[in-house]
């Protein structure tokens, strides 16, 4: 009975969150996550570095803070993978504060990868003249 209860709230829920969704703005999707916009703009430019700056040992500089804000952006992304499947129906009911822990422990995965992106933008800034961080940064 109870596993049937259970795939009934699954359903309501993915129900309630679909309409959320196309309920947040018709064609434009709903807001992302600070560090799934992050993920799509440094991996577009990791390419194109070579393209705006011309010194190639700072090009490799600027690259490589790139790939780590990637690699930052993954490991946060697989991280809030585990979170949300905790988050999951579970096999025996949790109380409100099991819950919310976990619902915690997702967003503090989310602000320690922000303040690492920061660092890293803040490194980036040093490594690159403001006309090269300014073409950079208009890459979408």
């Amino acid at each position: 009975m109870e596993a049937g209860i259970e795939r009934t709230l699954g359903i309501v829920l993915g129900l309630a969150l679909t309409a959320a969704a196309s309920a947040c703005g018709g064609k434009e999707p709903p807001p992302q996550l600070a560090t799934s916009g992050a993920h799509a703009r440094a991996a577009s430019r990791i390419e194109l570095v070579d393209l705006v700056i011309a010194d190639a040992a700072r090009a490799a500089r600027v690259r490589a803070l790139y790939v780590e804000i990637e690699r930052l952006m993954l490991t946060t992304k697989q991280a809030e993978a585990g979170e949300l499947r905790a988050l999951g129906a579970p096999r025996e009911p949790r109380s409100p504060d099991e819950t919310r822990t976990l619902f915690r422990r997702f967003r503090a995965t989310e602000q320690g990868a922000l303040e690492k992106y920061v660092a890293l933008q803040l490194e980036l800034r040093r490594a690159t003249t403001p006309e090269e961080f300014a073409r950079l940064d208009a890459i979408r």
